[in-house]
């Protein structure tokens, strides 16, 4: 195991709070993949997008749809998700403490990355909203990868970018899907309880638990030093 050398985070309810329309997104997702030949019932709003699209991408591979119409399907989805991160721009908020434990990191001589399943212009318009480009070395959105959490390749992306290795890294996220993505190769995970999900957190491979973003860099001291 390594020294800590990269923090990286997740985005939606770890560093800021996100006013984005979970449910009304998916049921718009489901409701687009019907209308484009997916057998109603296989797709359920109780499904992370990551399922929905593979399931969905299969369906229409099934039903004999040619591979430039199902991205051009996909390609579509994601529009759909683009317009509900981008309306939840409006009243957007940082969770309490994100500023000075950015800071704080950054004082202890630590690279931070932030990689989100969001798309790239609503992250963009983040960053530049509350000045995070002071802090942030690097962000992997969902439009800079193949796969989405928990898929490990956004994290991998932006450990490259940091020239970094996994055990040398830290992972903080809100979901399990941020859990087992780190889990995948190697990377410490500190699950943040910034929003209460509904999953059982004792199924969730962790490191540590943070009640809030202030204890992070007392947490990521003890394993930097």
């Amino acid at each position: 195991m390594g020294q800590v050398k990269a923090v990286i985070f997740d985005l939606d309810d770890t560093l800021i709070r996100s006013r984005i329309d979970y449910v009304g997104a998916k049921k718009s997702l489901i409701r687009f993949f019907i209308e484009h030949g997916v057998k109603p019932g296989l797709l359920s709003e109780d499904m992370p997008n990551f399922e929905i699209f593979k399931v969905a991408a299969e369906s229409l591979r099934e039903n004999g749809m040619a591979e430039d119409l199902i991205k051009e399907a996909l390609n579509g989805a994601r529009e759909i998700l683009n317009l509900f991160e981008l309306k939840a721009l409006e009243g957007v908020e940082l969770m309490e403490g994100a500023l000075e434990t950015l800071s704080a990191l950054r004082g202890m001589g630590l690279k931070i990355g932030i990689v989100t399943n969001s798309c790239r212009e609503y992250t963009v318009k983040i960053i530049e909203m509350f000045s995070l480009n002071k802090y942030v070395d690097v962000f992997v959105t969902r439009d800079d990868v193949n796969n989405l959490k928990p898929n490990p390749e956004h994290l991998l992306k932006a450990l490259e970018s940091l020239g970094v290795p996994a055990d040398e890294a830290v992972f903080v996220g809100d979901h399990w899907i941020d859990a087992v993505c780190a889990e995948r190769i190697g990377v410490k995970f500190i699950l943040f309880r910034g929003r209460r999900w509904n999953f059982r957190e004792d199924k969730v491979t962790k490191d540590a638990v943070a009640e809030s973003l202030n204890v992070l860099p007392t947490m990521i001291r003890s394993m930097v030093f």
